[in-house]
This record gives structure tokens, sequence and C-alpha cells, in this order.
């Protein structure tokens, strides 16, 4: 349940990162972005789940 209230905060604040960067003010972009941006984090979060940590000792 942690993991998607910090994936809700981070796609809240690139949409509101989004917003105010592009100069046409339109939602759709700006939802756009941070969906695709969601999705990176998202396979960089399983990626990394998957794989374990790289600096244990074995």
């Amino acid at each position: 349940m942690d993991r998607i209230r910090n994936y809700l905060f981070v796609f809240a604040g690139n949409f509101a990162a989004a917003y105010m960067i592009f100069p046409e003010r339109t939602t759709g972009k700006s939802v756009l972005f941070a969906i695709l941006m969601l999705l990176l984090i998202v396979g960089m979060d399983f990626l990394k789940g998957k794989k374990g940590h790289s600096l244990e000792r074995q």
C-alpha cells in the first residue's frame, strides 16, 4: 500500500510540473507525460526488485 501511495505522489508531482512547464497549459500533454514517467519509475522498481541488491555479498 505504501508503494501505491508513493506512486500517486509521484504522478501528482509530475503532472503539476508538466502543467507548469508546457506553455499551452493543457491537461492532455501533462497527463501523458505523468503517465509515461510513472511507467518508467514502476518499471525501474520492478527490475530493481527482480534483480535484488547488487551490493550485497553472497
